[in-house]
């Protein structure tokens, strides 16, 4: 899996970031409900490139009040 360690604010992806993380010709695909594959590498790859992109904080803020209450559980 390409590596990037999102933080607390975001941080800049570059285009060569960008080509590894996204699958090929952009193509974005459903396999029986799990986005990009079925192995689920690529959705895991291209959602760590986002959150890395708008941070950690944002991730937060924008999350729903439920799913917060969730992951407090």
């Amino acid at each position: 899996m390409y590596h990037l360690e999102p933080m607390k604010n975001g941080s800049l992806l570059t285009v060569k970031d960008w080509e590894k993380v996204t699958p090929y010709d952009n193509k974005f695909e459903l396999w029986d409900g799990i986005a990009f594959d079925p192995e689920s590498k690529q959705r895991d790859t291209l959602c760590l490139a986002l959150v890395y992109n708008m941070g950690l904080q944002h991730l937060i803020d924008i999350l729903p009040y439920s799913s917060k209450q969730t992951l407090r559980e």
